[in-house]
């Protein structure tokens, strides 16, 4: 099977294989230097993906489709039910994706699907007072926070003039890693009040950032043609540069809860594993060797666990011990 991951992650079908269940040998939560993994135990069934950890750890904010359609739920991060317990957060007709936890716990910034156009929203924690902060045709997608939850991140055709008719859907140039449209994209802020819109980047072809824990850099991953990289640059947009080194296909970048090390998922034997790396590049470790393909990782604040999404037969979220 060719499987193309999209950058915007809308999910509109499940994968047909079925499911393996497949036991860690590690406790989670126990920091492990037993990688890379060759065994990893599903937190949840059915499709769950683009997971994010509240600020304190002990929720988890994701896109499931076990309520009808792909909505924004939080479920316990300790939970053994396999998400059976979890809330569903978001309704109507719209599908969601890419929801982020604001680092004062009080507000979730997602993507809504209205209209057939990408709109960056906001909520509070339980679902209440949902708004929406973009508008028009362009796409926006990936929302995250920055550290002081003052400013919002994210990838936007805005400045391009171009739509979802520019690329979505479309395979890019990999084949493998995103869509046409990542070439439209660049990045921006806003306020959470969805004013004060200000352009971060020009050029195209950034998705995927997250500002470093201290707010002075973001990470990102940037398209250009054939190449799915890792970039960081400062957080004013300058000093962009390749932390990939000569690898072709990375993607999901996400900082460690020190950030002193970013982790993200590589092709490796036609399939995306997850590795690790210090944040200027140098050290790249190969976390997860398994069935499936492992994307969109994230590290627990307390730097203990691992969380991400693994696609084998449905698209459902693992958890590991952080490597030392």
């Amino acid at each position: 099977m060719n499987l193309r991951l999209s950058s915007i992650g809308t999910i509109t079908q499940s994968w047909a294989c079925a499911a393996l269940v497949i036991h860690s040998t590690t406790a989670v939560g126990e920091p492990s230097d037993q990688f890379p993994l060759r065994q990893v135990k599903p937190l949840t069934y059915v499709v769950d993906y683009e997971p994010f950890w509240s600020p304190d750890g002990r929720r988890i904010v994701l896109i499931s489709s076990r309520h009808g359609g792909m909505k924004v739920h939080v479920m316990d991060a300790n939970d053994d039910s396999h998400g059976s317990t979890m809330h569903q957060l978001t309704t109507g007709e719209a599908e969601d994706d890419s929801p982020a936890w604001s680092p004062d716990g009080k507000k979730i910034v997602f993507v809504s699907i209205r209209a057939g156009v990408s709109q960056i929203c906001i909520m509070n924690v339980d679902g209440s007072g949902e708004r929406q902060l973009t508008s028009g045709s362009a796409e926006n997608i990936h929302p995250t926070w920055s550290p002081d939850s003052a400013r919002i991140l994210f990838d936007t055709t805005y400045f391009a003039g171009a739509t979802a008719a520019d690329g979505r859907n479309v395979p890019s140039d990999n084949k493998v890693v995103g869509e046409k449209i990542d070439e439209k994209m660049d990045l921006a802020t806003i306020r959470p009040d969805g004013t004060d819109l200000k352009r971060v980047t020009t050029g195209g072809g950034y998705t995927y950032a997250s500002f470093s824990p201290d707010g002075t850099s973001i990470a990102h991953r940037r398209i250009q043609g054939e190449l799915s990289q890792i970039f960081v640059m400062k957080a004013d947009g300058s000093g962009d540069h390749n932390v990939s080194g000569e690898s072709k296909l990375d993607g999901w970048p996400a900082w460690s809860s020190d950030g002193k090390r970013i982790i993200f998922s590589r092709r490796v034997k036609d399939a995306f594993q997850l590795f690790v790396m210090n944040r200027d590049g140098s050290g790249a470790r190969q976390l997860t060797d398994a069935i499936g393909e492992f994307t969109n990782p994230r590290w627990s604040p307390d730097g203990r666990k691992i969380l991400c999404t693994r696609r084998l037969g449905d698209i459902n979220l693992i958890t590991f011990a952080a490597p030392n």
